[in-house]
């Protein structure tokens, strides 16, 4: 809408329309900038945030598997107050990128969890923590700290299905049945069996992450399972691992959305992962004309926040959520503005987001805020 407006009520859209807003009340100048839905970043680990660059050249598994992976040790090893430090620093970036909700994966336990929240208190925005259970716990000890972690976690985050028994994975499905579950499966080839019928038959995942080596019969059982799926392909492309297949997951049925993963080897950006996304699958597919950019978009907004259980986020309209960004197309880098959507996913940047919006509230602004 071309001068249009927004009323927000109560954390809401309550009215879109164009012209001269009506009422009174605390106003916005949005002048000149472009109202778009807030990017949901829908596979984070925010817990390394504090090792960039420090697994560049790792194979997957020596970066990242536990428990003596890179990651691990050095999540053992580092000091408590740097790792909040550096989660809190990401969280912030990523509202400054226009990141209003974000799905984070909690490596430690219930500890792991606490120093999330102490890392995110005071700042306006949503997060989905998905814990799990440290790996060194079995018996009664397992059993009370997935207990514990379901009465204080958003949902369960899954690591690596082959750290836990198909019982203790049962375990966790039974106690967990009414929260988001997510799993990463088929990340890296060679599996001697299948990640994706293992997670179905004993998890009951909401949602799986990666499938980059997925079969497409794999694929179609996720989607007969109405599990949604997550990707994150400069992660994949980091660490050599090849890109999922988009277009064989959209044709068996599955509900995609974009995330960034490792803080420690992208950063959450969802721009850039929006771009690299568009243009490195239409190499991989040698076309084109796919995919569409309205599609990588709509898998950083709405399908994001479907994909995670999320309601009523990442579309602007009225009665859905007010998490919002204003963006300047009238930058240099971005105008002049053919096609709107291609314009969004391959050239607006981070620092053309003027102002952020979650819930209703301000949670970040580039602009000079103040009544028209």
């Amino acid at each position: 809408i071309d001068r249009g407006y927004l009323i927000i009520r109560d954390g809401f859209i309550h009215e879109v329309g164009r012209g001269k807003p009506p009422g009174k009340g605390f106003r916005i100048d949005g002048k000149g900038l472009t109202v778009l839905p807030g990017l949901v970043n829908a596979h984070v680990h925010l817990g390394d945030s504090a090792a960039k660059e420090l697994a560049l050249g790792l194979s997957l598994e020596e970066a990242v598997a536990p428990p003596e992976g890179f990651k691990h040790r050095f999540l053992r090893e580092a000091e408590r107050r740097f790792l909040v430090d550096s989660m809190r620093k990401t969280a912030s970036d990523m509202l400054a990128s226009g990141v209003v909700c974000f799905a984070d994966f909690r490596e430690g336990g219930i500890e792991g969890l606490n120093l999330a929240l102490k890392a995110l208190e005071g700042l306006k925005i949503e997060a989905l923590l998905l814990g799990r259970p440290a790996y060194h716990l079995k018996g009664d000890a397992f059993r009370r700290e997935v207990e514990e972690l379901a009465l204080k976690a958003n949902g369960l985050g899954v690591g690596s299905l082959s750290s836990y028994s198909d019982r203790e994975l049962e375990l966790m499905a039974e106690i967990f049945r009414d929260k988001p579950i997510g799993v990463h499966v088929a990340e890296a080839p060679g599996l001697k069996s299948s990640e994706v019928e293992r997670a179905l038959n004993h998890l009951k995942p909401s949602f799986m992450v990666h499938l980059v080596h997925a079969a497409e019969w794999e694929l179609k059982l996720a989607a007969e399972a109405g599990v949604g799926v997550a990707v994150c392909p400069r992660s994949n492309a980091s660490f050599g691992l090849g890109l999922p297949d988009l277009r064989s997951m959209l044709n068996s049925g599955l509900k995609v959305a974009l995330g960034t993963d490792n803080v420690m080897v992208c950063q959450p950006d969802m721009f850039r992962e929006m771009e690299f996304a568009s243009r490195s699958w239409r190499l991989f597919y040698r076309d084109p004309a796919f995919p569409p950019p309205f599609l990588i978009f709509k898998m950083a907004t709405q399908w994001a926040a479907e994909v995670l259980g999320l309601r009523r986020l990442g579309v602007v309209k009225e009665g859905w959520k007010a998490s919002l960004i204003l963006v300047d197309l009238e930058a240099a880098n971005v105008a002049p503005v053919h096609n709107l959507m291609a314009a969004i996913v391959h050239r607006v940047r981070a620092e053309n987001v003027m102002l952020t919006l979650v819930g209703g509230e301000i949670a970040f602004s580039r602009l000079p805020l103040g009544e028209w």
